[in-house]
């Protein structure tokens, strides 16, 4: 089956931006971006990869039928729109900040202006576990952000990351599954979850990067770097990104046991990046 040459997909580290990435791009006129629309129940992996390329293609390609006969596609969404964060900002009982967003139909006649609309898609840990055969089907694209940040952001969130696992990827890696099986400290796993995305996206998205940072800075950054043709349509102020209450002791550690760890880390973000970020939140804390 031959994809839509406009049906892009984005995956990215947890907690990279990649669901603001979509909330951006809904900004732009004749371009429809959904957030996991797919859920891992929708795959067998024991078919195989070839068989779970085939079925994103058959997704793509009758959610664009959908989008244009009926003006809906489905997505995580809140409130009917794909927002700009989609786990609270407030920190529940357990401690963590819980996710707000659940699968259904939004609506997106308005977004479309033509038949050959972009239609993006986006799945972390899914599509990053099926590189490098997803990328012969379709233009593929890698988020990341600070790898400081992300840990920061995967302590504080009641998500399976959180607890050093990525169910979605796990099902098409199995040598991940077994790494994060063996390997008793959450923190450590977290590490070997963060490494094991800078692998994928060095060796097979190199020149397929957007950083968190840039388009916070500004929103324009991904419409450019997508080579969208469709204008940006929204307030081109820097978005605002607000960090997470750090736990100070928790920080160091991270901090420590990160500056020690990985090789593929550093092919996005240097230890001088990592060192400044932490040398701004002891200035706070």
């Amino acid at each position: 089956m031959k994809s839509h040459p406009n049906t892009l997909l984005l995956t990215g580290l947890p907690r990279a931006g990649t669901t603001l990435s979509c909330n951006i791009l809904n900004s732009h006129s004749n371009v429809v971006a959904l957030m996991e629309p797919m859920t891992p129940t929708d795959f067998e992996p024991s078919k195989g990869r070839a068989a779970a390329i085939q079925l994103i293609q058959q997704f793509a390609q009758a959610t664009r039928e959908q989008a244009l006969t009926q003006g809906k596609a489905y997505s995580r969404q809140k409130d009917g729109v794909v927002p700009e964060n989609p786990v609270s900002y407030e920190v529940s009982n357990s401690g963590l900040r819980q996710p707000e967003t659940e699968l259904g139909a939004i609506s997106v006649s308005k977004n479309i202006q033509n038949p050959d609309f972009t239609l993006v898609i986006k799945h972390n840990a899914l599509f990053t576990a099926l590189l490098p055969d997803l990328q012969q089907a379709f233009p593929l694209y890698g988020i990341v952000r600070n790898p400081l940040s992300v840990l920061a952001s995967w302590n504080s969130v009641a998500l399976p990351v959180n607890e050093g696992r990525v169910p979605a990827g796990e099902m098409y890696s199995p040598e991940l599954a077994d790494l994060l099986a063996d390997t008793p400290g959450r923190i450590e796993r977290q590490l070997h979850i963060l490494e094991w995305f800078c692998q994928h996206f060095a060796r097979e998205l190199p020149n397929r990067i957007l950083r968190y940072e840039d388009f916070v800075a500004d929103p324009r950054v991904i419409g450019r770097e997508l080579a969208l043709s469709s204008p940006y349509e929204g307030s081109i102020q820097t978005r605002s990104s607000r960090n997470d209450v750090y736990d100070l002791v928790l920080m160091e550690q991270l901090y420590r046991r990160l500056m020690r760890f990985g090789d593929a880390i550093w092919e996005f973000y240097s230890r001088d990046h990592i060192t400044e970020l932490m040398e701004s939140i002891r200035e706070v804390a």
